[in-house]
């Protein structure tokens, strides 16, 4: 029996030269297949640096496939062609070795065996070595070129440039004229995701003919390029990380009108200052954090989840439920927002190959807003132990408490030092008359209103030491259920006490001081990750938190859970009728007639009778 046979090609750059031997490289191993008598069943060619496996989808591609019955033997060219990590080697040795799959490096014309370990394992160090002696090299050149300035560095896929063959930079002036358009739209204050929509009615595309994403025009926007300003050295790739790490804006160099500008400085500044104003600025009806430069939104969740698959926002979005017309929030990741899942049948060309919205798509859950909000409460209660009912019973105990020391609300205050002050002033007005200072008339006068305002406030008095006896008198046998305002107390205190309780405000307010805690929350399909603000509470023991909650967002993952209960159901009580079945599964009737159809289609159920009696076989 001939064995199965893949081959790897890798070139470490994109550039027409490495294509041409990346070709040559495959054909290469191919003819090697073919004259050692081995069958082709795949072959993973791909242009991407072998100094890390971050990236290389072909890569890992079969890197995931040793551990399928795909293949027997792997060819490639040399150890290199692989990686030139050391731990990376190891790891890919390891799983080669577990799985029983060979490795032949036709270059040496050998097969790779355990006791080539060591010498393996030592070329591995070297080409690690030579990588990085290499990019230190790459990113010195680097750094000297763009401090000098003497070339523009312009990527290819630049929207409004183009590169001529003497490296200098034109305007490609139907795409700057989109761009201008961009500018203007900032500028009279409309918003990126506004600016996205209202070019999409235009029928304004990019260059793959799909509409801006309002991620793109913000870039666009912010890029200081646009104003003919070009800025070099603002990343560096760090070897050792393995990532590209930001510079310090004071280390970047920036060349001021190096190159042609499409909008002027002016309308660049004010499309600017217009997003900062707006960042920084909330709607109507929202709260504002002060100073974060994010607009927390209207929910709590506002800002807090993002797609753990691609690395985009999850927006929140409302619709109707069709049975009662109920609203419904739900949050959905951005770029499934904008493209639509990424593993379409549908989304696939005539040819077979994916779309590009099927590339750039997210097959990420969506989140009921409401399933959420019961899954952090739960954890609230328990990480942090929240009981509900003993805190309520303290607060309206300690409320109690407050109240009954306190006098009553509607007691009239004391009204003496008011009636002494109008003593004194009759005192003065005798002490005028005989002066000689005061006529007649006026003092008649004055003493009349002087009078009245002294029998107003003694009928007051009267009045308040009548309801003191009152309020006294009101009282039952058993002095335990007040009268009058204080009965009013405590029919307040049980109404404050039920509503607590029935709409969960504490373990709400846990969720909220949970939320105010937490940077940022990833969502993957089976579970999330909840990471915690570096100044919080929780960030002393416990900064990353993962919550597994399996299928309760995939909604295909639960019918398929129901279909699976339903045909175990049948088979154990294969008289059940459909209502008795979705009472049972705790489901719709309609949910159990679609789950007997997709059964009866897989050839796993099928009705035993004529004329609508008989019953459903579940066949194994």
């Amino acid at each position: 029996m001939s064995l199965r046979a893949v081959i790897y090609a890798r070139c470490s750059t994109e550039e027409e030269s490495q294509k041409d031997a990346l070709v040559k490289q495959a054909q290469e191993a191919e003819e090697w297949v073919r004259k050692k008598g081995w069958i082709l069943v795949d072959s993973y060619i791909e242009s991407r640096s072998g100094t890390s496996t971050k990236n290389r989808a072909e890569y890992n591609r079969l890197y995931g496939d040793l551990l399928r019955d795909r293949f027997d033997i792997l060819v490639i060219k040399s150890q290199d062609r692989l990686m030139r990590n050391t731990k990376d080697w190891y790891l890919f040795v390891d799983r080669l070795c577990s799985a029983g799959k060979r490795l032949y490096m036709y270059l040496e014309q050998k097969f790779f065996t355990p006791d080539d370990a060591l010498i393996t394992g030592i070329k591995a160090i070297l080409a690690e070595e030579y990588s990085r002696e290499l990019s230190r090299k790459i990113n010195n050149a680097h750094a000297h070129r763009q401090k000098t300035g003497r070339a523009v560095i312009l990527p290819s896929n630049t929207y409004g440039y183009r590169k001529r063959p003497d490296k200098s930079v034109e305007i490609v002036e139907e795409e700057a004229a989109i761009k201008r358009r961009m500018y203007e739209l900032c500028a009279a204050g409309y918003g990126c995701r506004r600016i996205s929509a209202i070019l999409r009615q235009e029928g304004v595309c990019n260059r793959k003919g799909k509409p801006f994403a309002d991620g793109d025009i913000l870039r666009m926007i912010r890029s200081p390029l646009n104003k003919g300003t070009v800025v070099m050295h603002r990343t560096h790739y760090d070897f050792d990380a393995k990532r590209t790490v930001a510079i310090p804006k004071e280390e970047q160099y920036w060349y001021e009108n190096r190159i042609p500008a499409i909008v002027s400085a002016d309308l660049w500044e004010l499309a600017n200052r217009r997003i900062t104003e707006r960042s920084g600025k909330p709607r109507e009806g929202q709260r504002y954090s002060g100073g974060t430069g994010r607009n927390p939104g209207t929910s709590p969740l506002s800002g807090k989840l993002r797609c753990g698959l691609c690395g985009e926002p999850y927006y929140r979005k409302a619709r109707r439920r069709y049975k009662d017309r109920k609203i419904i929030y739900e949050w959905k990741c951005k770029r499934y927002l904008e493209h639509g899942r990424r593993n379409r049948e549908k989304t696939r060309s005539e040819d077979g190959n994916p779309t590009a919205d099927a590339i750039l798509g997210c097959d990420n859950v969506h989140i009921r807003e409401t399933d959420l909000m019961d899954l952090l409460r739960q954890i609230c209660e328990i990480s942090i132990g929240v009981d509900q009912e003993a805190i309520i019973g303290k607060m309206m105990e300690l409320l109690r408490r407050i109240l009954s020391k306190s006098p009553l609300s509607n007691k009239p205050r004391p009204q003496r030092p008011q009636r002494e002050a109008f003593k004194k002033q009759m005192t003065r007005l005798v002490d005028q008359l005989l002066d000689g200072t005061l006529s007649d008339a006026a003092f008649e006068t004055k003493k009349g209103e002087l009078e009245n305002t002294l029998r107003f406030l003694r009928g007051r008095k009267e009045q308040e030491n009548r309801l003191e006896k009152g309020e006294k008198a009101r009282r039952f046998d058993d002095g335990n259920v007040p009268c009058g305002v204080e009965r009013a107390q405590e029919k307040r205190l049980l109404a404050l006490e039920t509503k607590m309780r029935e709409e969960e405000m504490v373990r709400q307010a846990a969720v909220a001081q949970m939320l105010d805690e937490t940077e940022i929350i990833r969502i993957f399909p089976r579970y999330m990750e909840v990471i915690f603000l570096k100044n919080s509470s929780r960030a002393n023991h416990d900064h990353c938190m993962k919550v597994e909650y399996g299928s309760l967002f995939d909604t295909a993952e639960q019918k398929r859970e129901d279909r699976e209960k339903l045909w175990e159901m049948v088979r154990t009580n294969p008289g059940l009728t459909a209502g008795k079945l979705a009472e049972a599964l705790g489901i719709s009737r309609w949910a159990v007639n679609y789950g007997i159809r997709v059964l009866k289609k897989e050839g796993r159920l099928y009705f035993c009778g004529k004329g609508g009696k008989g019953v459903w076989v579940a066949k194994d």
